[in-house]
């Protein structure tokens, strides 16, 4: 069946589990790459109330949320501490 629309190879539950929620990673890396790209910042948050979100979007209590992402543009007056970014060149190497 495979060959003739895309399906889920793992057979598990909790193995589609799994792909499932690395591909939402995967799709939200992408939508944080193209939010950039039109002058929108981007954070991706851990430590979520999950079950809030899920009451305020009116999601099945058996829905998972992968990740919460705030999304807006860049206040120059919002950064509340002074910032430390190693340089470029320490952490990105051509080989």
């Amino acid at each position: 069946m495979g060959l003739f629309k895309p399906i889920y190879r793992q057979v598990r539950q909790s193995d589609m589990r799994i792909v499932a929620h690395k591909s939402a990673g995967l799709a939200a890396q992408n939508f944080m790459i193209s939010m950039a790209a039109i002058n929108y910042d981007t954070c991706p948050m851990e430590g979520s109330d999950t079950i809030l979100i899920k009451k305020i979007l009116d999601l099945p209590i058996g829905a998972e949320i992968n990740m919460v992402i705030g999304c807006g543009v860049r206040d120059e007056k919002g950064i509340y501490a002074p910032q430390f970014r190693i340089p470029f060149e320490e952490v990105y190497f051509e080989i």
